[in-house]
Formats: structure tokens, C-alpha cells, sequence
């Protein structure tokens, strides 16, 4: 994947304050503020302007532990001052606007659709949008303009700090692809496949986990496991009560989280997930790699 450039701007000087960042060569901007900055943001021009926001807080149900509400409007502030007064979930907002004033409703709303149906593939967080938006019909031409606007904000919502997708988009390939480490983790009669790719550990569709956690798994690993459980990504293994079945790719953070998922209790990924086909693990290979100078 070819390089890119991020620009992001701390208004306040402060990595916890109100930020904007654009991509090089984009025509769009995002603007990131904590909710208990809705005043000054106010008085910034962009938030009146055409665009999406999605608006995150604190949740106990999600695996990353973040609830979500995505939106759009015509004039961002009007819709954000209304969810001020109704939805106390969220703490902080990402707006998407575009510099050249060139969205519009009908763009909008379809970004709104795509973002939530992408959002609910991957299974990250928890969604507090009550119904799906449709997103209407765009023209073939526009399509192509947001769809490359949405991976641009698919590129910046991981970097401002909410990583809510999937590693890959839905509509590009999940296999593996030439480069692409692959790593197996067997465990009390549990198979798994995972993939490094982009800094995630992708544990793969079909494999399987334990049912069983011992009682000293951290309360991350059992909150993950149950809400993987709760939205169909971890399902029974019809005549094994003792497995679990991944029913689509997952993207964890780390090999230790992947690994404590799939295990039921606390493993070091990097000792236990081993290269396929070599039975090198995976803290071997890095050292490999290390010495060899990554070549």
C-alpha cells in the first residue's frame, strides 16, 4: 500500500483537546473535539457546513469498548446541539465535512448508510443508531467520489483514536496476500488461524475457540469473549460443546488478546502463536526478523 500523508492539528496544543486532521491531496477534513468543548466548537465555520459525524462514548456491551452513533446533516451543529439534549452516552465527536463545500444531502446520507453497515460488519462496538439508514441512489460518477471520501475517514478514525472497522474494507478481499504472515494457535483441542496485517491480528473465519475460560482470565478477555459471543462473531459448534466457531474474520490489537480470546485464558500470544508450516513462534520469527534486518 502506497504511503500517506497526515496532517493533524492540536487547536488547543493538547492531545486531548479539540483536533483537525486531513489526508494529503483530500478535499475533506475531520474535526475531533471532547463533548465538554461543544461551546467553542460551535464558533468554528465547519460545523456548519454539509457533512457526517459520529459521536463515541464509554460501553460495557462492545469487545473495544466503545458505543457509536453515526448522523449527517445539513448543518452539523444544529444536529449535534440536539443530541446534546437526548443521547448522554457519548463523550467526544468526529465531524467529516469536505473544504470545497462539494457534499451534499444525498452524499451524506449515503456516507451515513455506509458507515453503519460498515461499522456493524466489523462487530467492534456498539451501535446506538436505532434503525439503518438507507442512503438513497447516487449517480455512478458520485459513488466513486465517496467511496474514495469513505476511505479517507476509514484511514482517520483509526488515527484519531476510534478503530471501529474491520482491517480491511468489506468490499476488498480477506484472504491472505503475498507477504501476509499466517499464524496457528493450537489450544486443549482448538484450532486457529490468524493473520498479521497493518499492525492487527486477524484471526480468521472457521477457526475455533474454547468454551471453556479459567478463573484467572482478566475481566478484558472475558468482556471480548462475551460480547463476540452476544454478536454471533464467536457461535456453538454443532455435536462439540466444548468449541466455539469464528463466523467471520476478527482484528484484534494485540497476538496476546487474539490468543486469550481463542484459549480462554491468559496466553502470551507472542510465545504461542507460532508461524504456519514451520512451528517457529510468533516471538521467534520477530527475532528472526530483527536480526536479519526485516529482509
Amino acid at each position: 500500500m502506497a504511503g500517506k500523508s497526515i496532517r493533524i492539528f492540536l487547536v488547543d496544543g493538547v492531545p486531548q483537546g479539540m483536533r483537525s486532521a486531513e489526508v494529503g491531496n483530500w478535499t475533506g477534513i475531520a474535526l475531533v473535539s471532547p463533548r465538554t468543548e461543544l461551546s467553542r466548537l460551535s464558533q468554528r465555520k465547519e460545523v456548519r457546513r454539509t457533512g457526517v459525524y459520529i459521536l463515541l462514548g464509554p460501553s460495557d456491551l462492545s469487545a473495544s469498548g466503545l458505543a457509536i452513533y453515526v448522523g449527517e446533516g445539513d448543518d452539523v451543529w444544529a444536529r449535534l446541539r440536539s443530541h446534546d439534549d437526548s443521547k448522554d452516552f457519548w463523550t467526544w465527536v468526529a465531524i467529516f465535512i469536505s473544504k470545497d463545500d462539494n457534499l451534499t444531502k444525498a452524499h451524506v446520507r449515503w456516507l451515513e448508510a455506509a458507515l453503519v453497515r460498515d461499522v456493524s460488519a466489523a462487530k467492534r462496538v456498539e451501535i446506538k443508531n436505532l434503525n439503518e439508514p438507507f442512503g438513497g441512489i447516487l449517480p455512478e460518477a458520485d459513488v466513486a467520489d465517496m467511496e474514495a471520501f469513505l476511505e479517507h475517514v476509514r484511514l482517520l478514525l483509526p488515527t484519531l483514536g476510534a478503530d471501529v472497522f474491520m482491517s480491511t474494507a468489506p468490499s476488498k478481499s480477506a484472504g491472505a496476500k503475498t507477504g501476509d504472515l499466517v499464524l496457528e494457535l493450537r489450544w486443549e483441542g482448538c484450532r486457529a488461524e490468524c493473520m498479521v496485517r497493518d499492525g492487527s491480528f486477524i484471526v480468521q473465519r472457521g477457526s475455533t475457540a474454547r468454551v471453556t475460560e479459567v478463573p484467572s482470565l482478566n475481566d478484558a478477555g472475558r468482556r471480548t469473549r462475551q460480547a463476540l459471543r452476544d454478536n454471533a462473531v464467536l457461535v456453538p459448534v454443532a455435536g462439540n460443546v466444548q468449541l466455539l466457531r469464528f463466523e467471520q474474520d476478527y482484528a484484534f490489537d494485540s497476538p496476546s488478546a487474539a490468543a486469550s480470546v481463542v484459549s480462554g485464558t491468559g496466553l502470551n500470544g507472542r510465545a504461542h502463536w507460532k508461524v504456519k508450516g514451520q512451528g517457529l513462534t510468533y516471538k521467534a520469527w520477530e527475532e528472526q526478523q530483527l536480526a536479519s534486518g526485516g529482509s
